[in-house]
């Protein structure tokens, strides 16, 4: 890899957590430039201190394999992208009066579980499964946190297609359980910004395209049925890896699937 002092590259955008654009078409030919973009995109947030993540996920430091029209994300420094999909920390890397004294290993279980619950709905939201309305998930918690500001509304949050659900950073991982050699065993994505319900709804939309076109073949293993559904599972769910689970169900058209 080489140093970036030694490259010279152009349309970098620089976003927030949230995918905001801070800065558009920047041109980056120095670390120097790195780091001025860092205590830029900092005095947007209101943050101290940022950290710029490369597109891949990795925090920039000294060395960086940096491509044309590439994605920065600005980061501030201290700041948990977990705690922050759930609401327990602010963007400037603050967590809130009531969580200050809390263990951050106490913080960080309550956010996987929270995670755990909203991708576990995305997983089916809008499928076969989803009837009608809009979806909540309660806040379990109140007798160790007060709700964050997204659950403070009945203390549930209502979860809808813009909600998010896997937090910046994560290695998504797809694992497809359909025996047949189109389709891949695994799939990894490094998550660049926060995925929501609908990122989640694409990914199951795009297997049951695969699905589709290989109706005829996955109808072999299931006599008698004439329709496949595509079926999507979260598996585990850690502040380094979100593991989901593709396959496929086969029915009648007019039987319960």
């Amino acid at each position: 890899m080489e140093r970036l002092e030694e490259v010279s590259v152009t349309d970098v955008t620089v976003h927030s957590l949230k995918g905001d654009i801070l800065f558009e078409t920047c041109s980056v030919s120095s670390i120097h430039d790195i780091h001025e973009l860092a205590d830029a995109s900092a005095q947007k947030l209101n943050a101290k201190k940022c950290h710029m993540v490369s597109s891949d996920g990795t925090i920039i430091s000294e060395f960086l394999d940096l491509k044309n029209d590439d994605r920065l994300t600005a980061v501030a420094q201290h700041v948990s992208p977990l705690l922050q999909l759930v609401g327990l920390q602010n963007v400037q890397g603050d967590l809130g009066d009531a969580y200050a004294t809390v263990p951050m290993e106490v913080l960080e279980q309550i956010a996987l579980e929270v995670a755990f619950g909203l991708t576990h709905i995305a997983c089916w939201f809008g499928g076969p499964q989803h009837i009608a309305g809009s979806p909540s998930l309660p806040w379990r918690f109140g007798s160790v946190l007060p709700p964050p500001g997204p659950f403070k509304d009945e203390m549930r949050l209502r979860i809808v297609p813009s909600t998010p659900v896997v937090h910046l950073g994560a290695m998504v991982v797809l694992s497809i359980t359909d025996a047949l050699p189109c389709f891949p065993a695994v799939q990894k994505i490094r998550a660049t910004r926060e995925l929501t319900v609908d990122d989640i709804i694409k990914i199951r939309s795009a297997h049951q395209d695969e699905c589709n076109k290989n109706k005829t073949k996955l109808l072999e293993q299931h006599p008698g049925a004439d329709t496949v559904v595509a079926t999507m599972s979260l598996a585990r769910y850690t502040a380094e890896e979100v593991f989901f689970e593709l396959g496929h169900r086969a029915s009648r058209l007019y039987d319960d699937i």
